[in-house]
C-alpha cells in the first residue's frame, strides 16, 4: 500500500509540475504577443519619423542648392 500512495504521490507532483509549466508557457506567449504589438507600434513611429527626416533633408538641400 505504501508503494502506491508514493506512486499517488509522484503523479500529483507530475502533474503540478507540468501545471505550472504549463502556465509559464501561456505566460510567455502573452509577452511575446505584447512585444510583437510593441515591436509593431515602433516601427511604425520609425516609419514616420524616417520619413519626415528624409524631407528635412531634401528640404534643406533645395535650399543650399539655391
Amino acid at each position: 500500500m505504501a508503494n502506491v500512495q508514493e506512486a499517488l504521490s509522484r503523479l500529483e507532483a507530475a502533474v503540478a509540475r507540468l501545471e505550472r509549466a504549463a502556465l509559464r508557457a501561456a505566460e510567455g506567449e502573452r509577452r511575446l504577443e505584447a512585444a510583437k504589438a510593441e515591436y509593431d507600434a515602433l516601427a511604425g513611429t520609425t516609419d514616420a519619423v524616417a520619413r519626415r527626416l528624409d524631407a528635412m533633408v531634401g528640404r534643406i538641400d533645395r535650399m543650399l542648392e539655391g
